[in-house]
């Protein structure tokens, strides 16, 4: 699962016990570029992570990432733990998914780490190969969620393409006023539990508020 500490929990808990409901407990704005290879082939996924600032801030705290002390870690200290916000226990998908024709294409583990600072938040990036690189003959389509939905990402610039250029993008949004009107009694029942870091089995309830991008590239010439 997603390395997350007991203090980086606690604090996330405390901030968002305030709130109407909880759930989600993380935020983070998600990028995404879909990188072929020299055969027109959908070779591998670059994702980018952008946690919120007061997550970044506990992340910040709980790793030693500001030695000195004056809000913003230090170059090497973001380099050494590089990675290891995706030091997932194995099986773990990475909340990427990408499917060809409906059916879910498996992909490699998290490589090429890179972790940096901005305008206060942590931001990391890293690669998914795919397994099997594919020609995009059927319709392809990515999603960057969390199914338990413990994160909520927002993928606010249009996923890229790599690789190839006759391949568009498109963007179907997530109803999520009609998917929180359904359950969002049931996530804030989940978060006022005696044991907030219990493991509580809601599905794959993290899709109903996931956007999905359909990638539709043209034949060969």
């Amino acid at each position: 699962m997603r390395r997350l500490s007991a203090a980086v929990l606690g604090a996330a808990l405390t901030l968002c016990s305030t709130q109407s409901s909880a759930h989600p407990h993380v935020f983070i704005d998600g990028a995404l570029s879909l990188i072929f290879d020299d055969e027109g082939r959908l070779a591998a996924l670059r994702v980018g992570w952008s946690y919120d600032e007061f997550y970044s801030l506990v992340m910040i705290e709980d790793d030693g990432l500001d030695a000195d002390g004056d809000g913003t870690p230090e170059p090497e200290k973001l380099e050494e733990f590089a990675g290891k916000d995706v030091d997932w226990a194995a099986g773990f998908p990475g909340d990427v998914t990408v499917l060809q024709g409906g059916a879910a294409l498996e992909l490699e583990g998290p490589l090429r780490h890179r972790a940096y600072f901005e305008n206060g938040r942590y931001v990391t990036t890293h690669i998914r190969p795919l397994k099997e690189p594919i020609l995009p003959g059927e319709g392809i389509e990515a999603r960057l969620y969390d199914p338990t939905f413990f994160v909520a990402y927002d993928t606010p610039v249009l996923p890229t393409v790599e690789g190839r250029e006759e391949c568009t993008v498109t963007r179907n949004a997530a109803d999520t006023d009609k998917a929180y009107e359904e359950y969002g009694e049931k996530l804030a029942s989940v978060d006022m539990g005696e044991d907030p870091f219990a493991e509580v089995d809601l599905g794959d309830i993290g899709i109903l508020f996931a956007d999905t991008f359909e990638v539709t590239c043209a034949a060969p010439s």
